[in-house]
């Protein structure tokens, strides 16, 4: 019978397989972490937008205010509005028809979002800490200024993340700037130029 052979892997040829391996990988997770980074900001800013679309879409309906305002505790049996949060901690959509910027126990809640993540939060723009911080809508659907809450209306919201002011492609940021309009419409601003450009008041990422 003849001896049977086996072939090895020389230490080289071990040191170049592994070389070859840390080059792919090296240009493979910094994509797939920008593909959920960018994801979770998309996300994230479209559950913004959507709450004040449903808003202004109840206050509409309703013909009286409907509220968005910042909670902490949105998980609780009965949430409220925090005015030591922004909208980084969560928020809740709520029909206000005593028009006082805060959700009484006898108003109806009509959506709660959780807080957005971490990394969002901690980088944002989103309504500062005041007393409470609110977008509020009136019955024809334009945004409303509470009187004697003092503080307006949210006008400007901007979601960052650890990236700051980082261009993904083709001129589009990492994060993203919401404005309410006067007429209560939302707009989503992804270019980078107008992210970081002089028209937002809330200075870019």
């Amino acid at each position: 019978m003849g001896k049977m052979h086996s072939e090895g892997v020389t230490l080289v040829e071990l040191m170049v397989g592994l070389a070859v391996v840390a080059i792919i990988l090296s240009f493979g997770i910094p994509t797939f972490t920008d593909f959920i980074q960018n994801n979770r900001m998309t996300a994230a800013a479209n559950d913004l937008v959507s709450s004040m679309h449903l808003a202004r879409s109840e206050a509409l309906q309703r013909r009286a205010p409907v509220v968005v305002c910042a909670s902490t505790n949105t998980t609780a049996a009965v949430p409220d509005c925090d005015g030591g949060a922004d909208f980084g901690a969560g928020w809740l959509v709520f029909a206000d028809p005593n028009g006082n910027a805060q959700r009484d126990a006898d108003e109806f809640v009509i959506s709660v979002h959780p807080p957005l993540p971490q990394m969002i939060a901690d980088n944002s723009a989103l309504g500062g800490i005041g007393a409470p911080v609110y977008v509020a809508f009136g019955g024809d659907g334009f945004r409303l200024d509470i009187p004697g809450v003092g503080t307006p209306s949210v006008t400007d919201l901007q979601l960052c993340d650890q990236r700051g002011d980082h261009e993904i492609s083709g001129g589009r940021a990492a994060g993203r700037w919401v404005r309410i309009s006067a007429t209560g419409h939302p707009r989503v601003f992804a270019d980078r130029g107008l992210l970081q450009g002089a028209d937002n008041p809330l200075g870019g990422c």
